[in-house]
């Protein structure tokens, strides 16, 4: 896209409707950068006072009960988010018929769980995760609650409320786990802080509640299936994010499980940053569509996209850059020897994160069944690669297996949408900001000689890279006016 189409595609109402999205947009990705914050306090945390075996026994528990707890909160909580958000007006009668629902199912999903603790344990080989399970177990009502509130926020478009609330869950998380574990209840006491923060999160949520008193209705809502294909989605695209963990822990050592763990933790901030585009963009994009507004869709989904790849880029540079030092700053030495699995990881789980954000925009779109045929068939390939590489190439198999699995989602994601973002890919857009991206990696390695602390150099090659966007015209008046609007600056 070049910089005077980009500068003027904004006008009339699609001016103040894009303002209002780009600020809930940015708005979000500063809460995000909290959540990512307190998620690294809590395993910069862990990993020094557990020491990596049982740093690696949280994770592996911690990937696990993430995985279930998706049954719960993409199923009817992204019906919430889905149809609320195109008929905001009509939201008291969905919680009304779904409220319901989402309690008995968390119910049933925790007493699943509960059941198959022990099955768990006896694949992973270890008797003594049972009980760990089942104690994470009980998060699975209490979380699924509170985000089924959260989505009601969301669905109504109020993304102020919608970020407090993400920053009250961040902050009481790493509050009430690191506490715990502080005074002695280790692992144990890891998962009852989680347990706790969620109960916290629940308690605001409601109290930021307020039902319309309208009595519109949505008729003939078939949101079942919609639910089902939608859940099963969600499954499986995060199990990306855990698989190779999993087969991590099935041939390899626990003290090679804590390692993985700590690349992973890092790997995976990218895909954490697009849960607050997806956010704004699922509901945002819904309506527009569900009006017709064909015009304002296209920019919405252009220029999403266009955001996450300067981020994405940047991330990826930093990382290769710094992978040993940062690692050894939040973990400690004892996990340095897991940099390169940082490096392949993060370039892999950003692909990941890249098609999770196309297959965003191809929901809106009612196109769920070809987002769940395309992921199911990458976990398939995803299994057969770990299980491939894994005992021949050990804790790089995993990473190069998820980063192989990246690069085909994200390309067959962005074939997908071809024509929303045809005039993105022909234009200078990308070559630009993946030049300015190479020459900034470039100038860092050339000055390798001279002795900078890694965070002041990360600020630093993070300074010149957007200076040179703005300078390219890559960054432009609107994107900055968005990000004053976001942070309640005026001119």
């Amino acid at each position: 896209m070049g910089e005077d189409e980009s500068a003027g595609r904004i006008s009339g109402n699609g001016k103040k409707v894009g303002m209002k999205v780009g600020r809930a947009t940015i708005l979000l990705m500063c809460s995000q950068v909290i959540f990512l914050a307190a998620g690294l306090a809590v395993n910069f945390g862990l990993a020094r006072l557990l020491g990596v075996v049982d740093f690696g026994n949280f994770g592996l528990v911690m990937s696990v009960l993430v995985v279930v707890e998706l049954f719960v909160i993409t199923g009817i909580p992204e019906v919430i988010q889905k149809f609320g958000g195109e008929r905001p007006e009509a939201m008291a009668h969905l919680v009304k018929k779904t409220l319901r629902w989402q309690m008995l199912y968390a119910v049933l999903v925790f007493a699943a769980f509960e059941l198959s603790a022990p099955l768990l344990a006896q694949f992973f080989r270890d008797p003594n995760l049972t009980s760990l399970f089942r104690l994470a177990g009980f998060d699975i009502i209490v979380y699924g609650l509170y985000k089924y509130f959260l989505s009601v926020q969301n669905g109504l478009h109020r993304f102020t409320q919608y970020t407090w609330l993400g920053i009250a869950y961040s902050l009481a998380r790493v509050a009430a786990i690191l506490v715990l574990v502080w005074l002695g209840f280790s692992v144990h006491g890891a998962l009852i802080g989680n347990i706790i923060a969620s109960a916290v999160a629940l308690l605001l949520a409601l109290v930021f509640y307020r039902p319309s008193h309208a009595q519109v209705e949505l008729q003939s809502l078939q949101y079942g299936a919609w639910a089902a294909q939608n859940v099963l989605y969600f499954v499986g695209l995060n199990a990306f994010f855990a698989i190779d963990l999993w087969f991590i822990k099935y041939f390899l050592s626990p003290e090679e499980v804590g390692l993985y763990v700590s690349a992973a933790v890092l790997a995976k901030l990218s895909y954490f940053m697009s849960i607050a585009i997806s956010a704004v963009l699922l509901p945002s994009l819904s309506r527009a569509i569900a009006m017709q507004d064909e015009k304002r869709a296209t920019e919405l989904t252009q220029d999403t996209l266009r955001y996450l790849l300067i981020f994405l880029t940047l991330a990826n540079i930093i990382v290769a850059l710094t992978a040993e030092d940062v690692i050894a700053l939040l973990f400690g030495a004892a996990f340095t020897s897991a940099a390169p699995v940082l490096r392949w990881l993060m370039a892999g789980l950003s692909c990941v994160t890249l098609m999770a954000v196309i297959n965003t925009i191809m929901i809106a779109r009612n196109r769920m069944t070809a987002c769940f045929a395309m992921v199911l068939a990458l976990v398939a390939g995803d299994v057969a690669l770990n299980l491939l590489l894994v005992p021949r190439l050990q804790l790089l198999g995993g990473a190069l297996a998820t980063s192989i699995i990246g690069v085909l989602g994200a390309t067959f994601a962005l074939w997908s949408i071809r024509r929303e973002v045809k005039p993105l890919l022909l234009s200078w857009s990308i070559p630009r900001m993946l030049g300015i991206a190479l020459g900034v990696y470039a100038l860092a390695k050339s000055v390798d000689f001279i002795s900078i602390d890694f965070l002041v150099k990360a600020v630093v090659l993070a300074g010149i890279y957007f200076v040179l966007l703005w300078l390219s015209k890559e960054i432009n008046a609107v994107d900055l006016r968005r990000l004053r609007e976001s942070l309640g600056v005026s001119k």
